[in-house]
């Protein structure tokens, strides 16, 4: 929420707003740098996996993907604070978590290396794993749905803002 009240205070619009005199050029920038930066307010929404009996369900821009057990080797948190699954193929990311450097200068447990550590647990055992599916409540949803919304709003809040 703060990275979008930022946004609409310091992004830099002519006077009057892109509308007053409007331009493709100007509207496409405009209108793609509102998606951007709504796209961030999403990304930085991807705290949330679920794991369940098929293995991780990992939110995404537009659709919820599930990482199959047998594609998890190893999870790890990485420097910037994302999840990293290692696996038999390409490496995926996933969670939004506070990096490892932060945790240390705040002087906070990390949850992201405790979340990395039990999801590496869960796929060697898998007597441990959970025996339910998870529901869409415990998944959530795509970002497309909030962030393009967000930017229409990011978009005309700047507007009424540069008048």
């Amino acid at each position: 929420m703060g990275w979008c009240v930022l946004f609409v205070a310091f992004v830099d619009r002519p006077a009057g707003g892109v509308l007053a005199d409007p331009q493709p050029g100007s509207l496409f920038f405009a209108g793609w740098i509102s998606v951007v930066a709504a796209g961030v307010c999403c990304r930085l929404g991807m705290w949330r996996v679920a794991a369940d009996r098929e293995g991780v369900q990992v939110r995404r821009f537009w659709a919820v993907r599930c990482i199959p057990w047998s594609a998890i080797g190893h999870v790890e948190l990485r420097r910037d604070g994302f999840l990293g699954f290692s696996g038999p193929e390409k490496e995926t990311l996933a969670g939004s978590f506070l990096p490892p450097w932060a945790n240390r200068l705040l002087r906070r447990t990390s949850h992201g290396s405790h979340v990395a550590d039990t999801l590496t647990v869960l796929s060697r055992h898998p007597e441990l794993r959970p025996q339910g599916k998870a529901g869409r409540a415990a998944t959530g949803v795509a970002f497309a749905w909030r962030a393009l919304p967000l930017a229409f709003v990011l978009f005309t809040a700047t507007e009424i803002m540069h008048r």
